[in-house]
């Protein structure tokens, strides 16, 4: 049975101008999208997190998302297709899959480094000389102000999420020693691998 769906339905488009979706939840292949005034097949099973043409791609052209581009395309991509580079293939096939994979890539990461050629500092900061405002918060029993002072664990890539977490608990216990810190917490990145 063939299933139609909306993009907004079953992806996200992270900036207009993207030309991969990204998948909210697993989709089988052969399921109808409807994006744009058209629609298209998905030619493989998508798995949730993972990104699909919505657009045709040339040979030499870039994947992008975000607005950024992630990849060059090696051969034409046409909407529907999984956007995968050689190491997405490779760790798919590491894993039991109940669905058949694309059989060969249809991109490869080639992003040029950004090279700074000058330099020229801003204008530095003045002081403040007066104390303003911050954001705090009233204490009981006329103890004056406060805030929260807490410490963020920041996973810049999937494959440090679990790190973080782990981090996280495992120093929630020391934390006690320090009476200026509040809490700790992991906000762990979700894209990507």
């Amino acid at each position: 049975m063939t299933h139609f769906y909306k993009f907004s339905e079953i992806g996200r488009l992270p900036l207009p101008g993207d030309n991969v979706g990204i998948a909210t939840r697993k989709l089988d292949g052969g399921t109808q999208i409807i994006h744009s005034d058209r629609t298209f097949a998905l030619r493989h099973t998508i798995l949730e997190g993972h990104r699909f043409a919505i657009q045709p791609i040339a040979p030499g052209d870039p994947l992008l998302s975000w607005g950024l581009p992630f990849g060059i395309a090696t051969r034409h991509i046409y909407p529907g297709d999984y956007a995968c580079n050689p190491e997405i293939l490779g760790a798919l096939k590491l894993r039991d899959l109940d669905f058949e994979l694309p059989d060969m890539p249809n991109f490869e990461d080639r992003i040029v480094p950004y090279q700074i050629t000058t330099f020229e500092a801003g204008e530095q900061v003045k002081h403040y000389d007066q104390c303003g405002t911050f954001q705090g918060y009233k204490r009981p029993g006329g103890r004056g102000v406060g805030t929260r002072n807490n410490i963020v664990i920041l996973g810049t890539s999937s494959r440090t999420a679990s790190y973080a977490k782990h981090l996280e608990a495992r120093l929630q216990d020391r934390i006690r020693d320090y009476h200026n810190i509040d809490g700790i917490v992991a906000v762990a990145h979700t894209e990507g691998g």
